[in-house]
């Protein structure tokens, strides 16, 4: 696995590029590329619920539903610690660093 610090960058560039092809009316390939920073940054919950809440502006208008519930079911739990618990699942050694809490 990659260095934290390098999988944060690619998530950011990766988020960049489906923000101008979602900006550009593309939402399939804004999609592609909202899935594949999430994929670098489950083991960070301050990241991984920004790579949530990208990925439902764009699971909104794909079918089926499942996606989009899924996702917002994820942001409505996430005061609840839930991606505090997806980084424990994933053995994150990341989870507690300062660029990981989603709370100071």
């Amino acid at each position: 696995m990659e260095p934290f610090a390098q999988r944060a960058a690619s998530a950011q560039s990766l988020w960049r590029d489906g923000d101008a092809a979602l900006a550009s009316g593309q939402p399939e390939q804004a999609y592609r590329y909202y899935t594949a920073a999430h994929d670098q940054v489950t083991d960070c919950p301050k990241l991984h619920l920004e790579a949530h809440r990208r990925l439902r502006r764009v699971t909104r208008q794909r079918h089926p539903r499942g996606e989009y519930l899924t996702d917002t079911l994820l942001l409505k739990l996430a005061p609840l610690g839930v991606f505090e618990l997806i980084a424990l699942y994933f053995r994150s050694r990341v989870a507690g660093s300062a660029e990981c809490r989603r709370s100071a």
